[in-house]
């Protein structure tokens, strides 16, 4: 049962670990979403006391009843901590956002500002587990919690959120707040003991720019990822060519677009199914009523049906970090073609799963049988060796280590009494 206590559950570290992460994941509306769940199953395998803490009245990702019942049941061993996010602290974090962009070198004063009375949940988790290792979920949460006072903590960054800003708001690099976000992220990053990058791309990024804190690269959690075996597929069974999965994210909504809008004229024989919260957005559903051969799923509680009833997945997006989107089809079975971005951020070995958009490409994939089985058996091989990547191990280590209060020395009898 997930959750459960691991095998060799004696072996796991007595040491408290406390995971910010702002609003529910439980609904798994996006990558970020199943990033956490991961994470967090990695280290119920590892870690005997797991405190997840959050804010419940997120905007978009609020924990409602039903939702807390149901981390209750599948983590049944992790803590739940939940409060309020009061306009003070809203105010508070505006504040110290602004402070970091324009005074980067104190950004360790800055994640120390309080207001005092303004969390009391957070205050009494710090207070009661003063050596438990804090471990946040991206940047921004450096400024959201009601300070980070003389603690260890790693940050878990999903991405680089600079670049995701310029591409969101269609920002050149030279724009000056994209320039501020960029002080203001390495600045705040350099605070940590550890970041975790999610790529290659970010991993190098990171390495080379923030100061002070362990760069390590994980780009899943699940070391044991299942693969889900392959069956014996019908072509007939297919009722689609190519699936894309996203949420309502701006970059999903543009990337979409554009990959119609660009190879619309060619895709007309291929039928395309989209899934998720993007469904829901109106330009979205505008530029899709041009396309006949495009289905708008909305959200699918069991997308594993639909990746099944599909040759292919699509990655049209632009944007930092490995995609989701990408390891949730390969470990389908399904091959993926792919925007530039979504390439650059895959560990090499992909070249018989993952291909670039393009029309001869795309062709030689889904209209030749053995071509689209061979390449399913490589996605296969591929997300199975995915979990084997990366620093878990020196994760581990930190984590085990960090806020560990320091061993005292016995004192050292003089010399002149040894041996009397």
């Amino acid at each position: 049962m997930p959750g459960d206590r691991p095998p060799f559950f004696m072996s796991s570290s007595s040491k408290d670990v406390i995971v910010y992460f702002n609003g529910t994941f439980m609904e798994r509306l996006n990558g970020a979403h199943a990033r956490m769940d991961s994470f967090l199953r990695f280290l119920l395998r590892h870690f005997e006391r797991v405190i997840v803490y959050s804010f419940r009245n997120h905007p978009t990702c609020p924990w409602t009843d039903e939702l807390v019942q149901r981390f209750a049941a599948e983590y049944p061993r992790a803590r739940l901590i939940l409060e309020e996010r009061t306009a003070g602290l809203v105010a508070m974090t505006r504040l110290k956002n602004t402070l970091a962009m324009f005074l980067p070198s104190w950004a360790r004063q800055i994640i120390k500002i309080s207001l005092p009375g303004a969390a009391p949940a957070y205050a009494s988790l710090m207070k009661e587990h003063p050596g438990a290792v804090l471990i946040i979920n991206y940047v921004d949460g450096l400024t959201q919690l009601n300070g980070v006072l003389n603690r260890e903590f790693v940050v878990e960054t999903h991405d680089i959120k600079f670049i995701n800003y310029r591409f969101q708001a269609h920002k050149p690099a030279t724009d000056i707040r994209t320039i501020s976000k960029f002080r203001s992220e390495i600045a705040l990053l350099s605070t940590a003991q550890a970041v975790i990058a999610i790529s290659p791309t970010e991993k190098h990024f990171f390495g080379m720019l923030v100061d002070g804190a362990k760069v390590l690269y994980i780009p899943e959690f699940n070391q044991e990822a299942r693969v889900e075996e392959a069956e014996t597929e019908d072509t007939e069974d297919f009722l689609y060519d190519l699936v894309f999965v996203g949420s309502d994210n701006i970059l999903n909504v543009d990337g979409l677009i554009g990959f119609l809008q660009e190879h619309g004229a060619w895709l007309e024989k291929y039928r395309i199914a989209v899934c998720g919260k993007v469904c829901q957005q109106p330009d979205v559903i505008q530029v899709m009523s041009h396309y006949p051969n495009v289905s708008l799923l909305g959200f699918v509680d069991d997308i594993d049906q639909i990746y099944r009833r599909s040759q292919a997945a699509v990655s049209p997006v632009v944007g930092t970090g490995l995609k989701i989107k990408i390891v949730d089809a390969l470990a389908k079975g399904k091959p993926v073609f792919a925007s530039e971005s979504s390439l650059a951020g895959l560990p090499s070995g992909y070249e018989g799963c993952v291909f670039p958009i393009q029309r001869r490409v795309v062709s030689r994939i889904l209209d030749h049988e053995e071509n689209r089985r061979a390449a399913a058996q490589a996605s296969r091989a591929y997300f199975a060796a995915l979990g084997q990547r990366g620093d878990h191990e020196e994760l581990l280590r930190l984590l085990r280590g960090l806020n560990n209060p320091p061993r005292s020395r016995p004192r050292r009898r003089p010399r002149e009494l040894v041996g009397s």
